[in-house]
């Protein structure tokens, strides 16, 4: 089932039934995720995304080499950004939440650390801006010391040990 929605226009804007198409796209997702990419090629010099990320997804922890930033805005929901240092040990966990929510709203990394997202509401709705290009093989090195997305069992086991 593919998760991820594809932008083809050069002027793009939004109302409420995207989020509802992505709510669907999520909820049908075994990633427990969706997400509309905003630019028009992974190729461009910015790449930003709209991601629905519902509580229990996960994201293995990362990490963007050659120090290409990237930025949060939530919109809807709450998350917690976990921050890793090489080892796995958690270094920061970066409460987020909508402006409203007395929460940081916004979380831009400048610099490269590990890290992984984890929605804390059932769904959390949130803008990404990743500074491109975007070639996965090269902008995304996954933890070592942590489980595969598909590995339900290790997963939860890793869950249990960050109390999420």
């Amino acid at each position: 089932m593919k998760n991820v929605i594809d932008n083809t226009k050069d002027l793009l804007f939004f109302d409420k039934k995207i989020i509802q198409r992505l709510q669907k796209l999520a909820n049908r997702s075994e990633k427990k995720r969706s997400r509309i990419c905003c630019h028009l090629s992974s190729r461009n010099k910015v790449n930003e995304m709209v991601i629905y990320l519902k509580k229990k997804s996960y994201i293995r922890p990362h990490i963007h080499p050659f120090n290409k930033s990237e930025s949060y805005t939530i919109l809807k929901g709450r998350m917690k950004i976990f921050v890793f240092n090489e080892f796995g040990k958690v270094k920061n966990i970066i409460e987020m939440g909508d402006i409203n929510s007395g929460k940081n709203f916004f979380y831009r990394m400048s610099n490269s650390f590990w890290h992984m997202p984890i929605a804390v509401d059932t769904d959390c709705i949130y803008h990404e801006t990743y500074c491109g290009p975007f070639i996965k093989s090269k902008d995304v090195k996954y933890a070592p010391w942590a489980p595969e997305e598909n590995d339900a069992k290790k997963t939860k086991i890793f869950f249990s040990k960050l109390k999420i």
